[in-house]
């Protein structure tokens, strides 16, 4: 990889410059100006960096390589010492986080300071070579500084679209042909790991935010990332881990723009396909890489394969919602929810008993958010309300430790609190009459929207001893697990406030 500036590397890497008919008439001009442009870099004074001790950027890449790199595999171990000698925005972002996750008892400058070097020198140009810049800046998704109720550019959101704006500029989004003659020059496979990276972050952005994608897939050509894209150093699981999270994150985007387009158009449908899709894909997971939670205690637990299932549960969870209107002002759990809900409390149970949250990305207190909204209906209905109390309580002290890391997790945090305070279970001996049943998929609205789906194939890793809850529904019913559809609208009149600013864009939880 030749050291070119971020100009050079855009007017010569690019293959989209011969995309067009005059593309090629103004090139030479334009790489002249980016030869310059280099130059001026060149003799700007030099500066003593303040860097991290050497110790301590080995203590920081290994939390790198044991927490991070399965999500963003942007760095090499064979390359990694040669790129932080020459840059120090990469030490800088590698210190944001390696001290977040995993902070040295040693005196360090901490992630804020580290941050604010890496930002500085990502936005003055310091770094000459683009694609390091590119690595460096993958690794902010570790650092959310600010409350997520004010607009900001330095939310995982932001700095997600920089990454893509950068990549489509230089046009890495495009598989470059057979015979261009740079192509031996590019590193491809370090390519692929740094836009689908960015590419998964940002379908699931657009599902808890609600934001469109700027990446269009129909305008990509670069392949999906294959085994052979990752140094013959890397842990086999953590690069299949992340190809199916790739994949996952696809299916994501797809249901994000299908809920937000009904949702503009007042529709109600069920992405029916999308479900399926969803099915074909935890159906496709090899064995090491299934969920192990099919009996009462986990014996082979995998953090990677236990966050790979985290998104998976959530995004069941939302299409399995029943929207809210004005008598229902939080959303109605089907079934399937419900059980998503319990299964990701299990993986919660599993990763609070061995002791530590940190590595857990931002976004997952909005997944136990999710999940608790589900698990409040189920407070609602004789045989699971107990089951419902313990897994609330496991996914509320996931987020207690989840907020001394991340601002948003001590607003679900406070939520979770008002709501446990509020809700009393009801009295089952004198409720009005059932509504529709509840276990193994029955509810004529449910399997009327499902499109005659058996939604106990989202689940093929769960059994009746996962958790109490999938006790209850995974088994045939001598006695039926009613919910009252009225009495759960008006229990819930009084918790609507506790989501209603992730309608609005200044005041979105999960910036």
């Amino acid at each position: 990889m030749t050291n070119d500036s971020p100009a050079t590397q855009r007017t010569s890497h690019s293959e989209h410059n011969d995309s067009y008919p005059i593309g090629h008439v103004f090139l030479p001009g334009l790489q002249t100006d980016a030869r310059a442009q280099e130059r001026l870099i060149a003799e700007r004074m030099p500066e003593v960096p303040n860097l991290p001790d050497p110790d301590l950027q080995q203590t920081f890449a290994e939390t790198y390589w044991e927490y991070c790199y399965t999500w963003c595999p942007v760095l090499d171990r064979e390359t990694l010492s040669e790129e932080l000698a020459r840059s120090p925005l990469l030490v800088n972002a590698l210190a944001v986080v390696g001290s977040h996750i995993k902070p040295p008892m040693i005196p360090h400058d901490g992630p804020a300071g580290y941050y604010e070097r890496a930002r500085t020198r990502f936005y003055n140009d310091e770094e000459a070579d683009v694609m390091t810049s590119l690595k460096a800046i993958s690794l902010f998704y570790w650092w959310s500084p600010r409350p997520p109720t004010i607009l900001h550019r330095h939310s995982s959101w932001w700095w997600t679209s920089v990454v893509i704006r950068h990549c489509q500029q230089l046009g890495v989004h495009r598989e470059p042909a057979q015979n261009h003659p740079l192509r031996q020059q590019i590193n491809l496979s370090l390519r692929r790991r740094i836009w689908w990276t960015a590419f998964a972050r940002e379908r699931l952005t657009a599902l808890c935010q609600s934001k469109p994608c700027v990446i269009d897939p129909q305008d990509c050509t670069l392949s999906e990332p294959t085994l052979e894209d990752f140094p013959q150093d890397t842990d086999k699981t953590k690069a299949e881990v992340f190809i199916y999270w790739v994949r996952l994150c696809g299916i994501i985007g797809k249901i994000a723009k299908f809920l937000a387009r009904s949702s503009d158009a007042g529709s109600s449908a069920f992405p029916a396909s999308l479900a399926r899709e969803l099915i074909g894909w935890v159906q496709s997971l090899p064995p090491h890489l299934q969920l192990p939670i099919g009996s009462d205690r986990t014996t082979q637990f995998n953090r990677d394969v236990h966050q790979l299932h985290i998104p998976y549960l959530a995004v069941i969870i939302i299409i399995h919602l029943q929207r809210s209107s004005p008598s229902q002002p939080l959303p109605q759990a089907y079934p399937p929810a419900i059980l998503a809900a319990t299964c990701m409390a299990r993986i919660m149970k599993d990763i609070l008993s061995r002791g530590g949250t940190r590595f857990l990305m931002a976004i997952t207190g909005w997944y136990c958010g999710t999940a608790f909204i589900a698990l409040l209906q189920a407070l609602r209905i004789e045989g699971l309300a107990k089951s419902a109390n313990e897994d609330l309580d496991i996914l509320t002290l996931a987020v207690d430790q989840l907020r001394i890391m991340w601002p948003t997790a001590a607003v679900f945090h406070s939520g979770f609190g008002r709501l446990r305070s509020n809700a009393t279970a009801p009295d089952f001996d004198s409720q009005r009459a059932p509504g529709p049943e509840l276990g193994m998929g029955d509810g004529t609205v449910y399997m009327e929207m499902a499109d005659g789906i058996d939604w106990t194939a989202y689940f093929p890793f769960a059994t009746t001893e996962t958790s109490g809850i999938a006790g209850r529904l995974l088994v045939p019913h001598t006695e039926e697990l009613f919910f009252d559809d009225d009495a759960f609208a008006d229990a819930m009149l009084q918790f609507q406030d506790l989501f209603e600013p992730c309608d609005t864009l200044e005041m979105n939880l999960f910036m």
